[in-house]
């Protein structure tokens, strides 16, 4: 499916928490959960700063001035970090960075989940449609070379291209090593 602004909008993370269980052992984090996290047991993180533009409750554990430092969080200390069309919204330049410290938080052998639009599926920044917010165009080669600047060793465990009924993203899975 192609995104389209007229169809019903909603929580995105839902749409993937199934593929999520294989992946959610032990203590896991919703990076940028908004007002619904993906499952009641993982911890919530976010900025709040949708709240007063949705009129959103927001549910997140520990509220953060950006997911992009997770200071809070110690070292390898969860086994799954999900973060549901969060990417997107951080500069392509700083997504690199991002990445390494969502790796940090990470346990080895554990799963890091991401789930975003695909540039395929959904408009392009600056393009009618497109969320304003968004700073740049999703793709398989752009996030497997942001992967690559991660300093740790990981493997991506499953990749899919999601574009059936109301779906319009990309699944990531990756493994710590």
């Amino acid at each position: 499916m192609t995104w389209d602004i007229n169809a019903p909008q909603g929580n995105e993370a839902a749409k993937i928490r199934w593929g999520l269980v294989p992946y959610m052992r032990g203590r896991a984090l919703d990076l940028g959960c908004g007002p619904y996290k993906v499952f009641p047991h993982f911890v919530g993180v976010d900025n709040g700063h949708h709240d007063a533009a949705f009129g959103w409750k927001n549910r997140a554990d520990v509220l953060v001035d950006t997911c992009e430092k997770l200071t809070l969080i110690a070292n390898e200390s969860v086994d799954c970090v999900f973060s549901s069309h969060l990417l997107e919204h951080i500069d392509y330049e700083k997504v690199p960075a991002a990445l390494t410290e969502w790796m940090r938080v990470l346990r080895k052998g554990g799963h890091l989940c991401l789930y975003i639009p695909d540039e395929d599926e959904y408009p392009k920044v600056g393009e009618a449609g497109a969320n304003p917010d968004h700073k740049w165009n999703c793709n398989y080669d752009r996030v497997v070379t942001a992967l690559e600047a991660v300093e740790c060793d990981w493997d991506i465990v499953e990749f899919e291209k999601r574009d059936k009924t109301d779906e319009y993203s990309l699944w990531f899975v990756v493994k710590k090593l």
